[in-house]
C-alpha cells in the first residue's frame, strides 16, 4: 500500500481507513459510478491494499473485472483506459460533493491503475469551507456555461415557477449537445466555487409578461472580457405558454450550446490563431468545426490527425470518436482530401461514439450516416430510429435524421421530419434541400427538384452542380443544364466514369439511381 507523505496527526494511514473510506464511497449517492466503474474501484483498491500494485495492469483488469478473455489486447479494445477515465471523473464529483467531509481520500492519478490513498491535510476545513486554492481545471480545453435563474420582471408566482422550469429545461438542453459543461449557478455557489477556469461563459436572463403573452429576454456573457456576446427576445402567447417555454429553452440551447451555436463559434474563431491548442480535446474538435463550417479540404488533414491524437491519449472522450467518425463518412462520400478514410473504420469509429455515449443524438446520427454509406439499409434506419426517440424535439439534429431517414427509404416520414424542422429552425443546413431534391426527383417532380436544388448553397462538394444538372436536364434546358454539368466536370474530371461509384454511396435505390443518371445524360454528361 503506498503511504501518505503527512499522516493524520501521528497516526500512519492503515489499511483498515482506506477499507472505511471505500464503503463510504461506494455507499454514497452522489458516486455517480457504473456498477463496472464500482467493481473497478473495488478491485484496484483492494489489490493495492494486498500489496498487489504491479499486477494492475490492463490486461489483469480487462480479465478480472470487465470479462474480457485471456488474449485481450488493449491496442484494440480501450475498454479499460475509458471505464478509468469514467472512474477518474466519478471520484472526483464525489469529493465535491458528499466526500469533501471524508478524512481518507482515493485517487486514481492519470497514467497508472494503481490507487493513491492519503489523508485529507490537516489544515483543510473538510467542510467545503476551506479557502485554499482550488485544484487547476482540467486542461481539456472544454468551455462551461453557468446557467442562472432567470430573473421575474414582477412579483408572479407563475413567473417564478416558469423561471425554475426554463433553468431545468437549458440544463437538459444544453447538456444533450456535449459541446460544452453546464453549471447551474446554485450548485456552483453551493460548492463555493467562483468564475474562472474552465467556466467560461454565463447565461442569464429575464421573464415578463407583455400584452397578455410570455416574453423571454436571454444573454451570454464572456467571463474572460465581461462582454456580452448574445442576447435576443423570445415571445408567446398566454394560451400555449408552457410549450412556449419548452421551445425556448430549445432554442437557446441550439443557439450558445450546440456545434453551430455562438460559444463553439466564437472559440473556433479564436483558435485560428493558435494551432497548437488543437492538442487539447476540445481544441480537436474545435478543429473539426474548422473544416464543416468553412468546407476547405487543407482543414481536413489537420482536423483529422488532432482528433486521432485525442481519441489515442483520451479514448473516453466520446464526442472526438463521433466527429472522426464524421469526418470519415464525409470524406468517404465527397472525396474531400487524400486521407484514407475507409467505411468500415467510420462505422467502427461512430460505434465508439455510440458506446461511450448512448444518449447522445450526434453520435447515433453519425453512425446512420456511416451505415448509410455502407448500404447497410436497415442498420443505419434503426440507428437513425433510435437517434431520433432521444430527442424527436431536437432543434438542430431533427433536420439531419430526417435526411438520413429519406436516403434510407422513408420516403413519407424522412422530408416530412425535413419540412418540420426548416419551418423552426430559419437556419437550414444543406442536407435538408439534398433530402427534398432526392424525394422530388424519385416523384418525378422535375420543378420542384430544381427549385430545392438551387437552395442548395454548399459549392465545396460535388452535389451542388449534380442536382443541378440532373434537374435542369429532366426540365430540358439543355444549355444550363450543360454548364453546370461543366461544373460538375470541373471538381471531378473522372466523374464520367466514377460518376455512378460516387452517386452510389449516398444513393442506394435503383429507382433513383436510374433517374439521376437519366438526367445527367441529357445534360449531355454520359455515366460509364
Amino acid at each position: 500500500m503506498r503511504r501518505p507523505q503527512a499522516p493524520q496527526g501521528d497516526r500512519p494511514l492503515e489499511p483498515s481507513d482506506v477499507v472505511q473510506e471505500l464503503e463510504r464511497i461506494l455507499g454514497s449517492g452522489d458516486f455517480d459510478a457504473s456498477p463496472r466503474s464500482r467493481a473497478f474501484v473495488r478491485f484496484i483498491v483492494e489489490e493495492a491494499l494486498a500489496g498487489r500494485q504491479d499486477a494492475l495492469t490492463q490486461g489483469a483488469i480487462a480479465t478480472r473485472v470487465f470479462g474480457r478473455r485471456e488474449d485481450f489486447d488493449p491496442t484494440v479494445d480501450p475498454i479499460v483506459r475509458i471505464q478509468a477515465g469514467r472512474l477518474r471523473r466519478s471520484l472526483e464529483r464525489y469529493y465535491l460533493v458528499e466526500g469533501a467531509r471524508d478524512p481518507v481520500r482515493i485517487d486514481l492519478p492519470r497514467g497508472t491503475y494503481v490507487p493513491l490513498f492519503r489523508w485529507v491535510p490537516a489544515g483543510q476545513d473538510r467542510a467545503g469551507e476551506s479557502h485554499a486554492p482550488r485544484p487547476p481545471a482540467p486542461a481539456d480545453g472544454w468551455p462551461s456555461v453557468v446557467v442562472s435563474l432567470f430573473e421575474s420582471a414582477v412579483p408572479d408566482p407563475n413567473l417564478d415557477e416558469a423561471a425554475v422550469r426554463l433553468q431545468e429545461d437549458l440544463s437538459v438542453e444544453m447538456g444533450r449537445y456535449g459541446d460544452v459543461r453546464v453549471v447551474l449557478r446554485r450548485d456552483r455557489d453551493r460548492l463555493g466555487s467562483s468564475p474562472g477556469g474552465d467556466e467560461t461563459f454565463a447565461l442569464s436572463g429575464r421573464l415578463s409578461l407583455d400584452e397578455g403573452g410570455p416574453r423571454v429576454r436571454a444573454r451570454l456573457v464572456d467571463y474572460r472580457t465581461a462582454s456580452q456576446i448574445w442576447a435576443e427576445d423570445y415571445h408567446g402567447e398566454a394560451a400555449t405558454a408552457s410549450a412556449f417555454y419548452e421551445e425556448t429553452a430549445r432554442v437557446i440551447a441550439a443557439h450558445v450550446a450546440s456545434e453551430y451555436g455562438v460559444v463553439a463559434k466564437l472559440l473556433w474563431a479564436e483558435r485560428r490563431s493558435h494551432p497548437r491548442e488543437d492538442a487539447t480535446p476540445y481544441g480537436a474538435i474545435l478543429c473539426s468545426y474548422r473544416f464543416f463550417f468553412n468546407r476547405d479540404p487543407k482543414d481536413f488533414a489537420p482536423a483529422v490527425e488532432a482528433l486521432r491524437r485525442v481519441v489515442r491519449a483520451q479514448p473516453e472522450c466520446s464526442l472526438a470518436w463521433v466527429q472522426l467518425a464524421r469526418l470519415y463518412v464525409a470524406n468517404y462520400a465527397f472525396e474531400v482530401a487524400p486521407v484514407e478514410t475507409g467505411i468500415d473504420e467510420a462505422v467502427a469509429l461512430g460505434q465508439n461514439g455510440v458506446h461511450l455515449d448512448p444518449s447522445s443524438q450526434r453520435a447515433r446520427v453519425a453512425l446512420a450516416g456511416a451505415f448509410l454509406l455502407k448500404g447497410e439499409i436497415d442498420v443505419g434506419r434503426a440507428e437513425a430510429e433510435k437517434a431520433l426517440s432521444l430527442n424527436p424535439e431536437s432543434f438542430v439534429y431533427l433536420e439531419w435524421i430526417g435526411w438520413l431517414l429519406t436516403l434510407l427509404g422513408d420516403w413519407e416520414r424522412g422530408p416530412r421530419l425535413v419540412r418540420r424542422s426548416m419551418a423552426r429552425n430559419p437556419n437550414h443546413i444543406p442536407a435538408a434541400y439534398h433530402a427534398l431534391w432526392a424525394d422530388h426527383l424519385r416523384r418525378g417532380e422535375f420543378e420542384e427538384a430544381h427549385r430545392a436544388a438551387l437552395q442548395y448553397r454548399d459549392a465545396t462538394f460535388f452535389w451542388r452542380a449534380l442536382m443541378r444538372a440532373c434537374s435542369l436536364g429532366h426540365l430540358g434546358r439543355i444549355p444550363e443544364a450543360r454548364l453546370e454539368a461543366a461544373e460538375l466536370l470541373a471538381m471531378k474530371p473522372d466523374f464520367a466514369t466514377r460518376g455512378r461509384t460516387l452517386i452510389g454511396r449516398l444513393v442506394k435505390f435503383p429507382d433513383l439511381m436510374e433517374r439521376v443518371v437519366i438526367g445527367l445524360g441529357k445534360a449531355g454528361l454520359e455515366l460509364a
